[in-house]
């Protein structure tokens, strides 16, 4: 009390230490900023806000947060190799789609000859990594789509020969440990699968490489003759063990367990009249493995039990998830890709009315969405990352200086190129087509290419090296 030679309570009140605001507070706007949805323009546009936000949305640390909260990274695209490229076609709608031509790579250069990779097949995509094999020239190289980094890997002098019926799997080798979440595994060594089934009713064959150590483990064989030959679909990774569709086998697929290193052929149940396009390995609900099937309009779901019995779990009709006609012809739709760590297969359906549908089905929830693209090929590689890099950014149309650049996207060496597109609006629709725009020494402006003036619901979307 004042009396008793205490300070009054206003008085106490002008010595109290100022309230931080909440959206000042790191921790607090650290965790507002975390539940925005894991997509490339998320962090970059909310960095807009002040430089306190970009500060914070752009820090290591906080980047380094994002995979653990969020778990499953987005797919940001899919892969496929056509006419010698390694095409890469954007999943998402602006503003976070990503330019095909930031992904897409022509592993044999200038078509020079002659290059190692001017022959060459894509055999997987996985953890942020995408593994490609040139057998003319016994090489492998894996991509880093992100950094732009290439590593070639010689294939073992005693693979040499099986190549022409190999497939393969590239994977981080950190695996489940520790937490680990995969999305964002730049810095993290991997490691290369190569299976190979040589001829008919041989034992198929097997080889490991470590970015670690930089070699190759041992041969590994199965045990028991294969029937089949090993398909060129991408493999499927299940808990720590890989899994291959076999062709020409009638009950038959191959699995490799990275833990023991052995190799075998497990039993599944025989699907007659269902082409193998129809039908992808998928991870169960449970976590083991499972197999998905598509005999349009019907879609099931199976999986394989402790007991290594094979039950039916679901029984779905993806005429109605798809907003189609039942009355499409089975050999009209295909299963032309699968995504493990989205948990969603890619469908694509040639209707009558002569237009190729290509859609992607979240297994769990069941929920489709229409993909606007050219789908044309056979087998797509889906690309997930949780791609927060600041090499996205959605701007107000106007003029923008070095200073304020430096202070969205850090130091940006000049000059430094920039793919952009105009945006229209909330909704993200495309207003015009992609331009290019430079960002010049020594003032380094981004500007509207076209001269526009800022109307306020058209925004500048660019894609920018800053290496």
């Amino acid at each position: 009390m004042a009396g008793d030679g205490g300070e009054s309570g206003d008085e106490t009140a002008r010595h109290a230490s100022p309230t931080v605001p909440p959206l000042e507070d790191d921790d607090l706007l650290g965790e507002i900023l975390l539940r925005l949805p894991p997509l490339p323009s998320s962090l970059p546009r909310a960095s807009l806000v002040s430089r306190h936000w970009a500060r914070l949305a752009g820090s290591a640390a906080f980047r380094r947060r994002v995979p653990a909260h969020h778990r499953k990274p987005p797919v940001l695209g899919l892969f496929h190799n056509p006419a010698g490229e390694l095409l890469f076609t954007p999943a998402l709608a602006p503003p976070d789609r990503i330019p095909p031509e930031r992904f897409s790579l022509y592993p044999g250069g200038d078509g020079g000859y002659p290059d190692p990779f001017d022959c060459w097949s894509l055999l997987a995509c996985r953890h942020g990594r995408v593994l490609i094999a040139s057998s003319w020239w016994r090489l492998l190289l894996v991509f880093d789509p992100v950094s732009g980094d290439q590593r070639r890997v010689a294939v073992p002098p005693d693979f040499v020969d099986y190549m022409s019926t190999a497939n393969g799997a590239v994977l981080c080798a950190a695996g489940g440990a520790s937490g680990h979440v995969h999305g964002d595994c730049l810095s993290r060594p991997f490691k290369v699968v190569l299976v190979s089934t040589r001829w008919k009713h041989r034992p198929a064959v097997a080889r490991v490489y470590s970015s670690e150590t930089g070699l190759w483990g041992d041969l590994v064989e199965a045990a028991e003759p294969c029937a089949g030959m090993v398909s060129r679909l991408p493999g499927t990774l299940v808990g720590n063990s890989l899994y291959w569709w076999l062709n020409e086998s009638d009950d038959g697929m191959l699995e490799f367990d990275l833990d023991t290193r052995t190799l075998a052929v497990v039993k599944r149940p025989p699907f007659e009249g269902v082409h193998g396009t129809r039908i992808r390995i998928i991870r169960a609900e449970d976590g083991g493995v499972g197999l998905a099937v598509l005999s349009y309009p019907s879609f099931q779901m199976w999986r394989r039990r402790v007991d290594s019995t094979w039950v039916l779990h679901a029984t779905v009709r993806m005429d109605k998830i798809l907003g189609l006609p039942s009355e499409i012809e089975a050999g009209r739709a295909a299963i032309r890709g699968y995504a493990e760590d989205a948990d969603a297969v890619f469908i694509s359906v040639n209707n009558t009315d002569c237009r190729n549908y290509f859609f992607v089905v979240q297994l769990r929830s069941m929920q489709s969405t229409e993909l606007c693209g050219n789908f044309s090929g056979s087998s797509y590689h889906p690309f997930t990352h949780f791609y927060t890099g600041g090499k996205c950014l959605s701007l107000p149309l106007q003029v923008y200086s070095r200073k304020t650049l430096d202070a969205l996207l850090g130091p940006v060496n000049a000059p430094t190129s920039c793919s952009c597109e105009l945006v229209q609006g909330a909704d993200g629709a495309a207003d015009d087509g992609p331009s290019m725009c430079q960002l010049p020494a020594p003032t380094n402006y981004v500007h509207d290419p076209d001269g526009a003036a800022d109307d306020g619901d058209r925004s500048l979307m660019c894609s920018c090296d800053l290496s």
